[in-house]
């Protein structure tokens, strides 16, 4: 009998579509089992991203014509963080109690408008909106926040350390690279792929942080000149909420307003709030942002909201907050790598990956 041609190894290579099948679920459980030790992680490198990016600006500068030393710049970054912390610290500790001492104020307030708001909707509806609100207890969830603040606190600790040890360990883990290779194209490799994360991320970052930090500015001034309490925190949350894609903008216009209808007897300081401060919010987030960003990101919208609820889903609001970051990350790497670059086309807004040298 003729012998069987022996079949080749490529016979038996698992199919690409099973391998991502039998993956994925492995990777999701781990992000969301080891969201503890990954968030805080997470977290330090992305402030180290934006460390670098504040350094690389400071590096442009000039004092009397010199420039700035390169540990300067690094110490000067490390300290506008430090600082920024503190500074939201400061700000929260400081509300906190003025809160408290204004619940009495807003339920008041409110029993007024529900009776207003009877003559328009209906006892029903207004009914239903008092019970739903009884449910809440104010208390179990300013007491649950007080416990919290712990943790809050052991995990600002942790990223610290990890940011220090990042900056201390920066240029001899990039001596690593060509150790850890088996071949010199695979240490290029990896070293162009972490450059392009890196720059990226940072650009994001950087813009993201401005364009954040004007709209919380705006923000301050309005609430300050309508006389809204808590002026502070809320442009604190306006800023926050400026790295949330879609729904930030929704949380940064709409916690003010609540607050003007509560607090004011008329409706001028929430006509001012969110007409003012909408309008400027808009003219940042459309004109000057854009105008920044260009086309460096080129992300899906759509792929976008996707990554904010998948991250939001496994990390809560600290995914919601790292979910550009990482969707940027995932689709550089997927550039690189032959078999997953449909699915960094599918994540680019126009099918064209600028970072990768094989398109």
């Amino acid at each position: 009998m003729p012998e069987q041609p022996t079949p080749s190894p490529a016979a038996y290579a698992v199919p690409g579509w099973f391998m991502a099948v039998v993956t994925a679920p492995i990777v999701i459980g781990l992000l969301y089992f080891g969201r503890e030790f990954l968030i805080p992680l997470a977290i330090a490198a992305l402030l180290f991203i934006l460390t670098a990016a504040l350094v690389d600006r400071m590096d442009t500068a000039q004092i009397a014509g010199w420039p700035l030393p390169k540990w300067v710049a690094r110490i000067m970054g490390v300290a506008i963080i430090f600082l920024g912390f503190t500074a939201v610290a400061v700000i929260l500790s400081n509300e906190a109690e003025d809160f408290v001492s204004a619940l009495p104020h807003y339920s008041e307030r409110f029993q007024s408008l529900t009776m207003r708001l009877e003559d328009l909707l209906g006892t029903w509806i207004v009914g239903a909106i008092q019970r739903s609100i009884a449910e809440v207890d104010v208390g179990a969830w300013v007491s649950n926040l007080a416990s919290r603040a712990s943790g809050i606190l052991a995990t600002f600790s942790l990223v610290m350390l990890y940011l220090a040890f990042l900056f201390a360990e920066r240029n001899s883990f990039l001596e690593k690279l060509p150790l850890m290779a088996s071949k010199k194209s695979e240490a290029d490799s990896a070293r162009k792929i972490l450059s392009s994360i890196s720059e990226s991320v940072k650009q994001y970052m950087w813009i993201n942080t401005v364009t954040s930090a004007m709209s919380g500015a705006v923000a301050y001034v309005i609430f300050k000149i309508v006389g809204l309490d808590f002026a502070a925190a809320l442009a604190l949350v306006v800023f926050i909420a400026g790295f949330i894609p879609t729904i930030g903008a929704f949380i940064g216009i709409t916690l003010p307003s609540l607050l003007a209808i509560l607090q004011f007897d008329t409706w001028t300081p929430f006509l001012v709030v969110l007409i003012g401060y909408g309008a400027a919010d808009q003219i940042i987030a459309n004109v000057i942002q854009p105008m920044m960003q260009g086309k460096t990101l080129n992300l899906s919208t759509f792929m976008v909201v996707v990554s904010l609820a998948f991250w939001g889903a496994i990390w809560g609001g600290i995914g919601a907050f790292l979910a550009v970051p990482m969707m940027v990350v995932a689709m550089i790497i997927c550039a690189e790598i032959d078999p997953l670059r449909p699915m960094a086309i599918l994540f680019s807004g126009d099918g064209k990956l600028p970072n990768s040298e094989k398109l």
